[in-house]
């Protein structure tokens, strides 16, 4: 192969790494025989099952792989491609952003496509209840390529690029995981968020219940605000008597304060209420 920029690597280096840059051309030698399967099923999922390689010095498709100890694939440089990852997505929009990209894609800014946002997170969450799963790939995508849109309109405008969104993403992981990558021990998932909440706390400099309340956003639906809220008041260790509250309100006609003690209750019995509502409207319209 007479390609520059070469990954080369090993068959157990190969399958280690998460995330590989088919824009280069790649070497991958001493695959043994616990590694060929593996090897073979990874770079279809990276190349497609048609992609012409070299292996062990022939000429061949990826789905012929065997036993070979050795194989070479060209640079897939070209947008046209059986298969793309991150990294591709990632060029697609800067290419679409290019000074001779999309007029429209160039044409955004923050604010004019807040509301897709919004709306991609939406469809993947209704994905998600319907567990429609080849339209949850599509809607995860779509949720991603928000991401993706927004970073590249904060890169042109010299703010912060998508890859400052990784580095903060990861930084954030690592310090609130302080039962994996410190020292602390979770023996279930309630240390673990307990740890978690804990890690958040100092990192944000949340010192009262009220400051914490006050980073909810604004633009959270009413009923999974609502339920936030409740659980951090009553995890303060304030006092709290939902029914009550409930029993007030409906004497005095007072509904917002009822459907907040609703909430509440619900969220005493693990109930999401955004969810649950959801659903009973679902419910009403089939039954019509």
């Amino acid at each position: 192969m007479n390609e520059k920029n070469v990954i080369k690597v090993t068959g157990e280096t190969f399958l280690s790494i998460p995330l590989v840059d088919t824009s280069l051309a790649l070497e991958i030698a001493e695959i043994n025989a616990k590694e060929s399967c593996a090897v073979k099923t990874k770079l279809v999922k990276l190349y497609g099952a048609d992609v012409e390689i070299i292996a062990d010095g022939k000429e061949k498709r990826v789905c012929d792989l065997a036993d070979e100890k050795n194989v070479c694939v060209s640079a897939q440089r070209d947008f046209k491609k059986a298969r793309y990852n991150a990294l591709d997505a990632m060029r697609v929009i800067e290419r679409l952003t290019h000074d001779d990209g999309c007029p429209w894609d160039r044409a955004q800014t923050h604010e004019s496509i807040r509301v897709n946002m919004i709306e991609e997170a939406y469809e993947a969450v209704d994905a998600i209840d319907k567990r429609d799963v080849e339209n949850m790939r599509e809607e995860f995508g779509d949720v991603f390529l928000q991401s993706l849109l927004q970073s590249d309109i904060a890169r042109r405008a010299g703010e912060f690029d998508f890859c400052d969104v990784c580095d903060e993403l990861c930084k954030k992981l690592i310090g609130r995981h302080t039962f994996i990558f410190g020292d602390d021990d979770a023996g279930n998932a309630d240390e673990a968020l307990a740890l978690w909440e804990k890690a958040k706390a100092t990192e944000k400099h949340y010192d009262t219940v009220k400051s914490q309340l006050q980073k909810l956003p604004d633009e959270f639906p009413s009923l999974l605000r609502c339920q936030k809220a409740y659980k951090k008041i009553k995890k303060s260790g304030a006092r709290v008597d939902p029914y009550a509250d409930l029993q007030t309100a409906l004497e005095n006609k007072n509904h917002a304060a009822a459907i907040v003690a609703l909430c509440s209750i619900m969220a005493d019995e693990g109930v999401d209420a955004e969810v649950a509502l959801n659903a009973e409207v679902r419910g009403i319209i089939e039954n019509l």
